[in-house]
């Protein structure tokens, strides 16, 4: 197995279903860890280790992106965000009729207080309350002065979430990819970038936890934080569900690169004349360390029987028995046929 560098942080996009919801590409930080509590098992004389119990296992991600993003704090609180709101705006009023501020846009009811507002001159810092009939609040002041008024109005093209009393964090899909480097001289390309460390989580939580910190010589950060949660997307009656699935593309690298053996899963097969059979294939790779997750494609393969009249065997791997008796089926990596070395697999068949 190849080594590579894994450095820098990556990105991170999310998903609702079939909804992106972000694409996080300034990250500061963005590690995954794994937790798991080991207890000893012991017994007999002197009490030796027999084994060890695993459990409580825990997969955690720290992501810190250096921008702001209203979805990242929306997530951590379970909010929904919407379009259309109040909030408090400024503007700055000449005064056309003795003791009457008009404004341009409508005041709507802030909270419990009613529809109020404030003014005050310009350059000063001393606010008094108004309350708001239509657009017009009266207030003592003269004709031709200009003052600044703060009140509550609507904005149509506002967000908004809510962050309710009883926080429940979203549950969304998490993509992580970091970024691999090469490492050694074995470098096919003039980028030391060759290929992408893939970190892919079905349920992932987010932590509900969010701070903005801001500071006169600084901007605060996002966190999207949080834990995976277990994920039952495999297949079987012993499905005990999974966190994550982590994967490693090489960019460039072609599909028989490492590959060291076929694996043919009915290497012996018995069959009656004018039966027939596809072969299953899964290829080694790396002295053994790694098994392709599917079955090759039997049409990447070059097949030949000896001898030859006993059975034959189709591009797409389908072995017709044609004639009793006892013969060979070679196989071989088509692609690394012509290769010093190249990846060959044998299967028998026996046509009665």
């Amino acid at each position: 197995m190849k080594k590579f560098v894994l450095a820098g942080v990556g990105t991170v996009t999310g998903f609702d279903g079939d909804a992106l919801l972000f694409n996080a590409k300034t990250l500061t930080e963005s590690s995954i860890s794994l937790e798991v509590t080991e207890e000893e098992i012991r017994g007999g004389l002197a009490n030796p280790l027999i084994a060890k119990y695993f459990h409580d296992a825990i997969l955690n991600a720290t992501i810190t992106d250096a921008l702001f993003d209203m979805q990242y704090l929306a997530l951590n609180a379970g909010g929904e965000i919407t379009i259309g709101g109040d909030s408090i705006v400024d503007e700055q009023v000449t005064i056309t009729t003795e003791n009457q501020i008009t404004v341009t846009g409508t005041p709507v009811a802030f909270g419990n207080a009613g529809i109020v507002g404030w003014y005050s001159k310009p350059n000063e810092d001393n606010w008094s309350p108004i309350t708001f009939v239509g657009q017009t609040a009266q207030a003592t002041i003269a004709v031709g002065e200009t003052v600044c008024v703060k009140y509550n109005a609507i904005d149509d093209a506002l967000s908004q979430f809510i962050i309710p009393s009883n926080v429940i964090p979203s549950e969304i899909r998490l993509e992580m990819k970091f970024p691999v480097f090469s490492a050694g001289t074995d470098k096919l390309t003039r980028s030391s970038q060759v290929g992408e460390f893939i970190v892919s989580i079905p349920r992932y939580i987010l932590s509900g936890s969010f701070e903005l910190s801001m500071t006169s010589t600084g901007a605060a950060t996002s966190d999207l934080s949080g834990s995976a949660l277990v994920a039952y997307e495999g297949t079987g009656c012993n499905d005990l569900g999974q966190f994550a699935t982590v994967k490693l593309r090489e960019y460039g690298k072609k599909w028989y690169d490492g590959l060291t053996a076929i694996a043919v899963y009915n290497a012996d097969m018995r069959l009656e004349t004018g039966k027939t059979l596809t072969l299953k294939l899964r290829g080694l790779y790396d002295n053994g360390s790694a098994m392709s997750t599917d079955l090759l494609d039997n049409t990447k393969m070059t097949y030949s029987v000896n001898p030859s009249n006993i059975a034959s065997v189709s591009a797409a791997g389908v072995v017709t028995a044609n004639n009793a008796g006892t013969a060979e089926i070679k196989i071989v990596a088509t692609d690394t046929a012509t290769l010093a070395d190249p990846i060959e697999a044998y299967a028998s068949i026996t046509v009665s």
